[in-house]
Parts: structure tokens; sequence; C-alpha cells
């Protein structure tokens, strides 16, 4: 479950954020001023309320705040940032009747908590998403649910959303079975006319080219990225060969959930800046793990007297993926790179 502060104002307030706390989530942590502080409970950061729930807001995943929803309003103002950043905002009265969807309902997850929050204490959920309300799929709900990524994220959530909430004509085309809530959507095949759709999601892990400007391609992130480089090898040169290899096994550049290498290259400028770039997470294992696998696969002298293994990209990719590496090695310019599919279910070879 989610990280959660739950906030309460008077005596009334703190006694059901305890009721919420005991029957909905055992680990959320409650605060309260200094003056009603009493075991159990936490002071707001800084003594005072308003800028310690802006404080909690950049540090929990879900505010639940018992109070007036005006006051809310006005404390977060100034701390707003981006939906997709955001956490989750819940205000309740506190009698508990409402419970109210205040701020990211879809990407934070604030739809779904109300929902549960509401269930447990029988009070009424206020959700007012325009996509929940028509009761059909909304797309950054679609995307959050497969880890998905698609271009210009407000532009084409705000034209999608609005398509299917005023139940327009949206098609959905998927490679495997990854969106279960189809509401609102018309499934259709890959060779299907689209002229009649205002929009068709593509659900697609491949490297797609020339697509109609109504086809919206959602990128399943399915994959880990074992890298390795020389040292220094620079930004430009490795974002190069990156979509190259991608490219050459016929996989999208945004389907990468992870990205691994050897400890020695934990900071090297070129590579963390390549993470950046791509925004997904970078870890490292030493030489030692990486010698576990590494003798699954073609070894280097070279690259082991230098690393004390014989193999990074690969070795990487394997323990990061539980051995499920799906690529053989790309090298090229000092730069080596290697797929593994960081799932459950098998998955057919790329690329030899």
């Amino acid at each position: 479950m989610s990280k959660v502060a739950i906030l309460a104002l008077t005596s009334t307030g703190i006694k059901l954020a305890k009721e919420i706390r005991q029957i909905w989530n055992k680990d959320a942590q409650i605060f309260v001023s200094k003056d009603k502080v009493e075991e159990g409970l936490s002071i707001f950061p800084t003594g005072k309320f308003t800028t310690g729930i802006q404080l909690l807001f950049k540090q929990y995943d879900a505010l639940v705040c018992i109070m007036a929803t005006g006051i809310v309003v006005r404390s977060i103002a100034d701390v707003l940032e981006d939906k997709q950043k955001d956490p989750a905002v819940i205000v309740l009265d506190e009698k508990g009747r409402h419970t109210i969807s205040l701020l990211s309902g879809h990407i934070g997850g604030g739809n779904q908590l109300t929902l549960e929050i509401a269930a447990k204490l029988n009070s009424c959920p206020v959700i007012t998403t325009a996509t929940d309300i028509q009761e059909v799929t909304a797309l950054d709900i679609l995307s959050k649910t497969i880890d998905g990524w698609y271009s210009d994220f407000k532009e084409t959530t705000k034209k999608v959303n609005s398509l299917l909430a005023n139940h327009k004509k949206v098609g959905l085309i998927q490679h495997e079975q990854w969106v279960k809530d189809t509401r609102g959507l018309t499934v259709i095949k890959e060779n299907d006319a689209i002229d009649l759709f205002d929009a068709v999601l593509l659900i697609s892990d491949k490297y797609e080219e020339k697509l109609s400007k109504k086809i919206i391609q959602v990128v399943p992130r399915r994959y880990v990225l074992g890298i390795g480089a020389k040292k220094d090898c620079d930004f430009s040169i490795i974002q190069k060969e990156y979509l190259s290899f991608c490219k050459s096994v016929n996989v999208h550049y945004r389907s990468i959930k992870k990205m691994v290498s050897i400890d020695l290259k934990k900071e090297e400028p070129g590579i963390v800046r390549f993470s950046e770039w791509l925004d997904v997470s970078f870890e490292t294992y030493s030489a030692e793990e990486l010698s576990t696998v590494s003798g699954k696969y073609p070894e280097s002298s070279f690259v082991k007297q230098v690393t004390g293994v014989g193999n990074v990209s690969l070795s990487a990719a394997d323990l990061a993926s539980n051995g499920q590496v799906v690529t053989g090695r790309y090298a090229s310019h000092g730069v080596t790179f290697a797929l593994g599919k960081d799932e459950d279910d098998a998955c057919c070879m790329l690329w030899d």
C-alpha cells in the first residue's frame, strides 16, 4: 500500500483518523497539532499546519485530510507541481460522511483510495473525474496499470480522456492482452480500418515506424537493459548506439523499466546521464555477483582484466531479469547492450 499520512485538526477529526488507521491502513502516520499530540500520533512538521502539510505533500504518496476542503486547497496550492508527481489527496468531513478524491485521482491513485476508505467507513465517495463519472476507462489509468509510456503526456491524456468521456469512437489495438479494462474502447485488429475512429490506442513495445496521426502508441515498460561502456564514453555515443540497438531488435526505446551494469560504472557520467534521459532507475552489481552468471555467455579476457568479470551487459541483464535474457550482446563504439525481460511469463528470443 502507498505511504500514507492522515492529518486532523480537531479532537473529532483525530478520533476518525484513528478509526481509519485501525480499519484501513495500520501503517499510516497520523499528524496533529502540538497541543493535541498523544502516544501514537505525530506533530505536524515545523509545528504548523500549513508549512507542515506542504512538507508532507512532498514526502508521502497519499494525504488523507480530515477537515474542510477549502483549508486543504489553500494550504497545498503553492506546492502543486504535476499530475504525474503530486500525491493523492483525499478529504473527509469530521463525521466521515463524505470521502472526497481531491487530487491525483488517476495517476496518484486517489480515486481508488477514496473508494477503499469510503467502503470501510460506509461513507459516500465523491469522485468527479469525467471518465469515472461516465464509467469509461482513462488513458492515464490504463497506462499506469501496464507501467506504460506515451509521448506528450499532458496533452495526449487530455485529448484521449476527453474523447472517452464524451463517448467518441476510440479504438484499441494490442499485440498481447495487456489492457483488461476496455470500457469505452473498441477492440480492433492491427489491419482494420481506422477512418471512423477519432483516435486509436496501440499498446505495443515494438519499434513502430510511420504511424497514422490517429494512432497513439502506449509502450509497456517490460525490459531491463544491461549496459557496459568504455571509461568516459560520451552520452551522445551511448544514446545513438542504444537507438540503433533498439531498432535492430525491434523494441521501442521507451520499453525499458530499469537499467543495470557493474558497480564500476555506477558514477560514469555518460551512463548516469543516459539513465536520466531514459528516466529509469540505474542499479549496479559487483563483479562477484556478475561472475555467478557470466559463464552462461561469451566472455572477453580484456573485459575480465578490466572489470573482474568476463562480460557486463549480458550478466547484468541476466541478474536483473532472473535469467530471462532475450537478446544477444550488441557492441559498437565502446558500448554494449543486452535486454532481459523482467516478468514471470516466458518470452521468446528477440535477436541472436
